[in-house]
């Protein structure tokens, strides 16, 4: 007979005890000699010791994993994953080797726990996934990782079925391919990603995959600046031209446009550089995030602001170029213009472009801190995020939108070097009250952007 060491497999002691007592005297129970007796006693013995040695060992190695992921030191992970070392250990909080690594934002060792065979949807004991602990902690890019390899909110596995990542607003009016081919009253397609998904007719699916390829890099683009995601799952709409849908805008996650943005024949854009017409498009999935954010200011130049820069680093082309920088001269003449009559909009503006001027402020305060101006914006925002929410109990949408706004002015002026309140005081422009409760539609509007 050999005698088998156990291996500690995380069963309590006392039932790995039990087991090997039973086991043993299941062999030794037709020797009834003393001396069988005692060699079984101290073979048993033998055995107890050496599990709890075992045992031990595991949990001393599985804390060191514990501490090397939180700390973040990918070589000791990596040497420990190698030797043997389950990522499955948790702490007192149930909180797993690639929790801490999340809560943490630490990339490198995140990934190599990943590949080892961690739980990338493992809940801790107040229910969190590690998806849930990089996103509160406003790691952005890992957030992105455990999205992209099917890492889930707590919410999404509660809800979402086998697949899903991202749920559509319930209340769109067209949520299946079914409902969308009644209205278009033609053959359909739904193109769907983790985070994006479009419907079109039939005939146009070719040229959606590619245009679908160029949003699925802009959520993910505008996520990395921003740091938290849309409310719902973006649902974008190409309607037939003449169809009263296809309007040309975005309302709580979803855009509406008619099909001719995927004629890629007939655009310049994509005749010439072989790159389709996005922008605005992606335009509207920014301000889709900035209303996630709950930020306000400007009619809604933060989301024009970051789609532009967004649309050009994934889509920019010499006429896009061209087009941005047309309107930023624009922006610049009527900046002036306001200046030059004593902080009045020009009288030819109509009210809904008056939020001109805040965009050239953005484009003043971009180039003065640099390229990570929305990146750090967006991580101030985050960090007030319970406060911006929180203006909801205001009430009244006027009062809702200038507490918001207040909080954003804040958020810009933390940066430093900006200076933000002082160029809004010196250029005009109002630090208590938004433009929209301003109400410049109304005829008595006084064409100021100050009280």
């Amino acid at each position: 007979m050999t005698n088998k060491t156990p291996r500690c497999t995380g069963m309590p002691l006392h039932r790995v005890f039990a087991s090997e007592i039973k086991r043993w005297a299941g062999l030794k129970r037709e020797k009834t000699s003393m001396i069988d007796h005692c060699s079984t006693s101290v073979a048993v013995v033998a055995i107890l010791v050496t599990c709890s040695l075992l045992c031990r060992a595991q949990e001393i190695d599985g804390q060191r994993l514990l501490d090397a992921a939180k700390n973040g030191q990918v070589s000791t992970v990596q040497s420990l994953l190698d030797q043997g070392v389950s990522p499955k250990a948790k702490d007192e909080s149930g909180r797993t080797p690639l929790h801490l690594s999340a809560a943490n934002g630490h990339q490198a060792t995140a990934e190599a726990l990943w590949r080892s065979g961690a739980d990338i949807n493992a809940l801790d004991d107040s229910g969190k996934t590690p998806l849930d602990l990089a996103e509160t902690g406003g790691h952005s890019r890992l957030a992105a990782f455990f999205l992209s390899k099917g890492g889930k909110r707590t919410q999404a596995l509660a809800t979402s079925g086998p697949g899903s990542v991202r749920m559509l607003k319930p209340s769109l009016k067209f949520k299946t391919v079914e409902e969308f081919e009644r209205e278009v009253g033609e053959p359909a397609v739904l193109l769907d990603s983790a985070n994006v998904c479009f419907f079109v007719p039939k005939r146009r699916e070719k040229e959606a995959q590619i245009v679908l390829g160029y949003l699925v890099k802009a959520y993910d683009a505008l996520y990395q600046t921003v740091g938290t995601h849309t409310d719902y799952k973006i649902a974008v709409y190409a309607f037939p031209k003449g169809n009263p849908h296809g309007w040309g805008g975005t309302s709580e996650c979803s855009i509406e446009y008619d099909d001719s943005n995927l004629a890629l024949a007939r655009q310049p854009e994509w005749i010439r550089y072989k790159v389709p017409h996005v922008s605005g498009y992606i335009e509207e999935m920014a301000h889709n995030f900035v209303s996630a954010t709950k930020a306000q200011f400007g009619w809604e130049m933060i989301g024009w602001s970051l789609g532009a820069e967004v649309s050009q680093q994934l889509a920019g082309n010499p006429i896009l170029a061209a087009d941005l920088r047309a309107t930023r001269e624009e922006q610049k003449r009527t900046f002036t213009e306001y200046v030059r009559n004593g902080y009045i909009v020009p009288k030819d503006l109509p009210p809904n472009l008056c939020d001109r001027i805040h965009a050239w402020l953005l484009c003043q305060a971009a180039s003065k801190y640099g390229p990570r101006f929305w990146t750090d914006f967006f991580r101030e925002v985050r960090s007030q995020r319970q406060a911006l929410s929180d203006a909801v109990r205001l009430g009244d949408g006027d009062k809702i939108r200038n507490a918001r706004y207040q909080i954003t002015i804040a958020c810009f002026d933390r940066l430093p070097g900006l200076d933000f309140r002082n160029t809004l005081r010196a250029s005009g422009v109002s630090l208590t009250t938004d433009v929209k409760s301003l109400h410049p539609d109304s005829p008595d509007w006084n064409r100021r952007l100050a009280e």
